[in-house]
């Protein structure tokens, strides 16, 4: 007699979200995934491409086009997601510096050294995604004022981490904006010098000193 064992199917949803890795380009014809995933996996595509089609031409030259033909979607598919291409640029930005503050908050909590392990992880991911480094240093055009505001909330938001890591010293001897201006200062540095092929990674004790500040030991 033949017996029949009944196997417990294997969740969709986790086959799907396997199937849909951003990298990877949707099955073509019926593929029976549903539309939240398909329209989650389109925009995460195109948020990727917007970052490394922005370091090939630069924002005077950058295009929907540009980040479309990257992502493999159709231009309609990307008015779909973004309403322009500024949209667009401001969730790359977003998105790369959720990643590289998470990546330096892991470092962090793993360290007595607190600020050189922090700085050391943000050069290190910065330097296997160069395209991130130049979209977060890069300065943002003038028409473009929401990206300009999530620049200074990022940097508002490093240099909250940057007084956390460092060596308390004497408030007085610190000028208000220190963090800040130190902050803004290391992304255009490390974004020039990733545009110039350099390797990122030799630079954190020259950034260690840099961010330490006066009065500050590193």
């Amino acid at each position: 007699m033949t017996h029949l064992h009944l196997v417990e199917p294997e969740p969709r949803g986790d086959l799907f979200e396997a199937e849909l890795a951003p990298a990877a380009p949707l099955p073509r014809g019926r593929h029976g995934i549903p539309a939240d995933l398909v329209d989650a996996h389109q925009r995460s595509r195109l948020v990727a491409a917007m970052s490394e089609a922005l370091a090939e031409h630069g924002y005077a030259r950058v295009t929907a086009e540009h980040v479309s033909e990257r992502a493999g979607v159709s231009s309609r598919t990307f008015y779909k997601h973004f309403g322009n291409l500024w949209e667009c640029l401001l969730a790359a930005y977003e998105d790369a510096g959720r990643q590289l503050c998470a990546e330096i908050e892991a470092s962090c909590g793993e360290s007595e050294e607190r600020l050189a392990a922090g700085i050391d992880v943000a050069l290190s991911f910065l330097a296997t995604e160069p395209h991130l480094a130049q979209l977060l240093g890069g300065q943002p055009p003038l028409e473009a004022p929401t990206l300009g505001a999530a620049r200074r909330s990022l940097v508002e938001h490093l240099a909250a981490m940057l007084r956390q890591a460092r060596d308390p010293v004497d408030d007085a001897i610190r000028p208000p904006g220190l963090e800040e201006r130190l902050i803004d200062a290391a992304l255009s540095f490390v974004s020039i010098q990733v545009a110039g092929d350099d390797d990122l990674t030799r630079l954190g004790p020259e950034l260690t000193e840099l961010l330490a500040g006066p009065g500050c030991a590193v």
